[in-house]
């Protein structure tokens, strides 16, 4: 029965909140009284306090003022780039010409499986034609073929471990403030708006710039875009 009135009372705590307001006010009005509209008004900050207590004891204000403070210092960025983008931007050249030429080398070896493909459902294999095996060209065919594909595995690890520097070295940006970073957080599997992810969050947060998605101690955010903080004139 208790937990039945407790639920009841949550669901329209605001509702007797917005009541009792008005009501308060109609007495102010109407009748020369102070306390009874004072009463009421404290019974509807109770009916406030009792359903949002979890959201207040849980609020962080320091974090929201962080995130304030960021919002703030987010108004003077004009372009925003996917971590991907960012990376060629703003981190190590050196590691992202390493990043790029592992990339066109799988797309390189993509294509030419491609066409090769093509090319043997198009004609005929000649050994098909001449009517017997050719074992050696079905061996030098499937050498080549693994060949093909260690080399896409090699360059795919490249690639990886390359993406990983970067985001280690876009996180360490993040960090001192000298990037900024926006995106979605997703609670209960459903993206939520937009909003600045505040500096001190990327101490605990992972960048995965692939997916444009971060993750660390329960907070997920997609659809991530980063930008550079613009310098101050001294």
């Amino acid at each position: 029965m208790k937990s039945h009135l407790v639920i009841w009372i949550r669901r329209y705590a605001t509702w007797i909140a917005i009541l009792c307001f008005l009501t308060a006010a109609f007495v102010a009005l109407i009748v020369n009284s102070i306390a009874f509209p004072l009463l009421l008004v404290c019974v509807a900050m109770g009916f406030v306090i009792f359903r949002y207590w979890e959201a207040i004891i849980s609020f962080d204000m320091w974090g929201f003022d962080e995130w304030v403070r960021t919002r703030m210092e987010a108004i003077g960025i004009h372009q925003w780039h996917s971590p991907y983008r960012a990376a060629e931007l703003f981190c190590n050249p050196q590691v992202v010409k390493a990043r790029n030429d592992a990339a066109a080398k799988m797309n390189s070896i993509i294509l030419e499986l491609v066409k090769d493909t093509s090319r043997n459902t198009a004609a005929p294999p000649v050994a098909a034609v001449k009517g017997f095996p050719d074992q050696e060209t079905a061996m030098r065919s499937r050498s080549d073929l693994a060949g093909r594909h260690a080399d896409y595995e090699a360059a795919q690890t490249k690639h990886e471990q390359n993406n990983v520097a970067l985001s280690r070295d876009l996180c360490r940006q993040l960090v001192a403030g000298t990037l900024m970073a926006k995106g979605l957080p997703v609670k209960d599997d459903a993206p939520q708006s937009e909003r600045i992810i505040p500096t001190s969050r990327w101490r605990i947060l992972g960048l995965d710039i692939s997916k444009a998605e971060a993750f660390g101690r329960g907070l997920h955010y997609v659809g991530i875009v980063i930008g550079k903080k613009p310098v101050r004139q001294q």
